[in-house]
């Protein structure tokens, strides 16, 4: 097979992104083994060939789809964090849950997918491990530049983000009604603010 070819006009760059939505839309709906490449050809609008023109299998489109929505998230989260002036560790935390709450409030089903492929496959493991490495240096890089540098900052890091996403789980995917859930996000900022200050 060809090698596929990077987009360069306009014209090719959309039918690439189409290929991109179509396969993130059918692997979320059916998941990654039920989605093929001639769906997502369909779905997009464009020729079978026309997608191996730009993908070499279906395992590329995953991933870089599911890119895709995961970085323009996390550009989106960022965004918000930066906008935190002046800086203190208590109102970073309130930005931070606050803006992951509202951006990835509907993204269970999303991250249920790629939860499941990171189990079955290698590639997409290591190359979404490498992702999520990225997202906790962002969040090590802002913490750093307001003098929040600590021994062990990595394992705090994933510690933190592994606290606000269970709340974002608790919020969208769960909902235990035993739970106050105000109580709960108390609870979790406080966790934080512990762990980043120590």
């Amino acid at each position: 097979m060809a090698d596929t070819r990077v987009p360069i006009q306009k014209r090719s760059i959309e039918k690439k992104q189409k290929i991109l939505t179509a396969g993130f839309e059918l692997f979320t709906e059916k998941g990654y083994y039920k989605t093929n490449t001639i769906e997502i050809a369909k779905r997009a609008g464009v020729s079978t060939g026309a997608v191996y023109s730009y993908f070499k299998d279906k395992r590329e489109i995953y991933i870089a789809s599911f890119e895709n929505y995961l970085d323009n998230l996390s550009d989106r989260l960022f965004r918000e964090l930066e906008k935190i002036s002046p800086f203190n560790l208590s109102s970073f935390v309130d930005g931070w849950i606050a803006a992951y709450l509202e951006l990835y409030a509907n993204s269970g089903r999303t991250f249920g997918q790629l939860r499941m492929m990171i189990i079955d496959d290698e590639e997409i493991k290591h190359h979404f491990s490498a992702s999520e490495s990225k997202y906790f240096s962002k969040v090590i890089k802002i913490l750093g530049e307001n003098g929040i540098i600590h021994d062990n900052i990595h394992e705090k890091i994933y510690a933190c983000c592994v606290l606000v996403d269970t709340l974002r789980q608790e919020n969208s995917v769960f909902s235990h009604s035993e739970l106050n859930f105000t109580v709960f996000k108390q609870q979790i900022k406080s966790a934080i603010i512990a762990l980043l200050s120590n």
